[in-house]
């Protein structure tokens, strides 16, 4: 499979750009880095298409601010599978903790495998597909029940 640098960077950009919508630094709506029928899924959680993309980031922000509890995902061995399209893998540590920062730096919450499906569209690189698989998890790794709820619109 030939991937030229530029589309690599571009697919690189887009998986970055996703984690700094979920930790809150990029101000973006997080379906927009998703075609209209993309996907969102990790463990037995699933959003797909933009209304429930969007009502699960939505969510994500509100719960986020009502807990007080800050994240940030490190997105370390990037590299391409072999896919229609482009596909990413990596692995990414999740740091995560409540109250004012500085926040009190502890153990990594949680590491988990992804796996991020990009195609290129008429407005940029957008994601088919992202599936995450926890491989280890922490008292604050999150129960992932509520978030499927909000991406379907019912209320925990």
């Amino acid at each position: 499979m030939s991937l030229s640098a530029e589309s690599f960077l571009a697919a690189q950009d887009l998986v970055l750009r996703f984690w700094a919508v979920v930790d809150e630094a990029d101000d973006m709506p997080g379906a927009e880095l998703f075609t209209p029928d993309g996907a969102l899924e990790i463990e037995s959680f699933r959003a797909e298409g933009t209304a429930e993309l969007s009502r699960y980031f939505a969510a994500r922000r509100a719960l986020s601010t009502e807990r007080q509890r800050g994240t940030r995902h490190l997105c370390s061995n990037l590299r391409v599978l072999p896919a229609e399209g482009i596909r990413l893998a990596a692995t990414v540590t999740v740091f995560s903790g409540t109250g004012a920062r500085p926040l009190s730096l502890e153990a990594p919450s949680s590491l988990a495998d992804f796996t991020f499906d990009c195609v290129k569209t008429p407005d940029g690189w957008r994601f088919r597909e992202v599936r995450g698989a926890l491989v280890f998890a922490g008292a604050d790794t999150p129960d992932l029940k509520e978030a499927a709820q909000a991406a379907k619109g019912v209320r925990a």
